[in-house]
């Protein structure tokens, strides 16, 4: 009798493999920045009914809280959704969550047809993984709460082989944090692999932890890199 053939179901997870795919640059093409501070204000005064002063006021208290905890890289990133409740409601303003919603999924350009776009490579990168018996997951920095997101990815139409996303908008660790990519590979997986277009959130702090990477050119998506690490 083989090894093979006296492996119990531990041996044969702790040998499978979790490819993490970033987002935005990766899986998410984005043909123009996010928007800036005054389309922010415009969406929310319009959803939400405010003056524009008021607006303009939530917006920047929005803004530079997701902002400041983005930029250091220790501290957890709060719940977008829950940011903007707060400012509202220290200037006694109260708004349903469906409304919150709309006006971020406006504010953040989801109702822009030409802003984002469907990576193809990509696409086809989680499909062969899937195919090939892999756990596919995604992990993503950003500013959408995670019922957004996924609304997002639907409408791109990306494929629904992730078993598990961690989107940080909904509040915890982000990347480069080490926590972020232990809590979206938890499991007994024998080989972990990040995919994604930021050296410094994505390929640097997965290589660091002793993961294989796949870096990604936004401009020039190429894939065959995972395919070679994936290849039997």
């Amino acid at each position: 009798m083989t090894a093979q053939e006296t492996d119990t179901g531990d041996d044969m997870a702790r040998r499978t493999t979790v490819v993490v795919f970033d987002c935005f640059g990766t899986i998410v093409t984005e043909h123009r920045p996010m928007p800036g501070p005054e389309e922010f204000t415009r969406a929310v005064a319009e959803v939400l009914a405010l003056d524009r002063r008021s607006a303009g006021e939530v917006v920047q208290e929005v803004f530079t809280t997701v902002y400041t905890a983005l930029v250091d890289k220790s501290v957890l990133q709060p719940a977008t959704r829950d940011v903007l409740a707060t400012a509202l409601r220290d200037r006694g303003v109260v708004r349903p969550a469906d409304d919150l919603d709309r006006a971020l999924w406006r504010a953040l350009g989801c109702e822009d047809d030409d802003r984002y776009e469907l990576c193809e490579p990509a696409a086809d990168a989680m499909r062969r993984t899937a195919e090939a018996g892999h756990t596919v997951r995604l992990l993503s920095n950003c500013y959408l709460p995670g019922t957004l997101m996924r609304r997002l990815l639907t409408e791109l139409k990306v494929p629904e082989v992730y078993d598990r996303a961690l989107f940080t908008a909904d509040g915890g660790p982000k990347k480069p944090d080490p926590r972020a990519f232990e809590l979206i590979t938890s499991g007994s997986f024998g080989r972990r692999i990040m995919v994604g277009d930021s050296d410094d959130n994505d390929i640097a702090p997965a290589r660091r932890l002793g993961w294989d990477v796949v870096p990604v050119d936004p401009g020039r998506p190429n894939f065959s890199g995972l395919d070679a690490l994936l290849r039997p």
